[in-house]
């Protein structure tokens, strides 16, 4: 199988879903101001950061797809995967993925009051950070010594591995503390809350991490094919998504939240009370 079919086929797929995922990573920021225009300033910032590396890392894979689909049809047997933007991707994507590890490790924390479980996954996001610093660090180092042998898979499987560890347990973690809070309460529509918090937990740490375990899957099993860098391509938008989608999710719950006071204290409770509520809860 030639260089460009191996290579430029999982590029503009993985190129595809990224754009169409920054597309709604686009959409739910704007949903975001829109509807918190007082949320807390760091959460503000952290969306707006989050946001600008998003799109340097579209740009990047968007210019990286031109480079083997048209300059590459030039010369198709030298179609690499290697090139001045795809090592761009290679750092925001961790820059990405541990800004979002570490809102969802602080929600976690707030959740558990645990230190012990949030540092953990701290010292994983950190290491995949790290580790794939350290990798892009020696891809600039040697341009002219790249071939389809990395020297160094085994820091990369760490670093996908770290990733992958880190979102379970942050989900797993979300998921246990906030049913073994619903199990203290008798009142059920604090249940419904709970089960509804619980549900965007999963979905939002399994997109993660399930991606992160894919890329590994592929990595190993099939990594002349280079099928494991579409994945690669889309995980910053699922970091992404999944950190937009907790946020904006929390106007459901305080909604809902809102009708629960209102309808149990017979709408003798003061609004600023009302509206105060569900904050403590996201």
């Amino acid at each position: 199988m030639s260089g460009a079919a191996i290579t430029i086929g999982p590029a503009v797929v993985g190129s595809m879903i990224a754009s169409y995922l920054f597309g709604c990573s686009t959409m739910q920021t704007y949903t975001y101001y829109k509807r918190f225009p007082g949320d807390r300033r760091v959460f503000q910032i952290l969306v707006a950061v989050v946001m600008m590396l998003t799109f340097g890392h579209i740009i990047s894979i968007m210019y990286w797809t031109w480079t083997l689909t048209v300059t590459g049809c030039e010369d198709p047997d030298g179609v690499t995967i290697f090139s001045s933007s795809r090592d761009a991707n290679i750092v925001l994507t961790p820059l990405i993925s541990t800004l979002v590890q570490m809102f969802f490790i602080y929600r976690l924390f707030k959740f558990s009051g645990s230190r012990t479980v949030a540092a953990f996954c701290g010292i994983l996001s950190i290491l995949n950070l790290t580790g794939t610093l350290v990798d892009a660090v020696h891809a600039l180092d040697n341009p002219t010594n790249r071939t389809t042998k990395n020297t160094r898979d085994w820091l990369t499987i760490l670093t996908l591995v770290a990733a992958a560890v880190c979102d379970l347990v942050i989900t797993i973690g979300l998921v246990y503390f906030l049913q073994r809070e619903s199990r203290r309460t008798t009142v059920h529509q604090i249940h419904n809350i709970a089960d509804r918090l619980t549900l965007w937990a999963i979905e939002t740490g399994l997109a993660t991490s399930m991606s992160s375990i894919l890329i590994i899957v592929f990595f190993c099993a099939m990594r002349n094919t280079f099928l494991w860098i579409a994945v690669y391509n889309v995980l910053a938008d699922v970091y992404t998504n999944s950190l937009l989608a907790a946020l904006n999710s929390r106007k459901t719950t305080r909604i809902r939240e809102t009708r629960v006071i209102e309808f149990s204290s017979g709408c003798d409770t003061p609004p600023d009370l009302v509206s105060e509520k569900p904050e403590a809860i996201n």
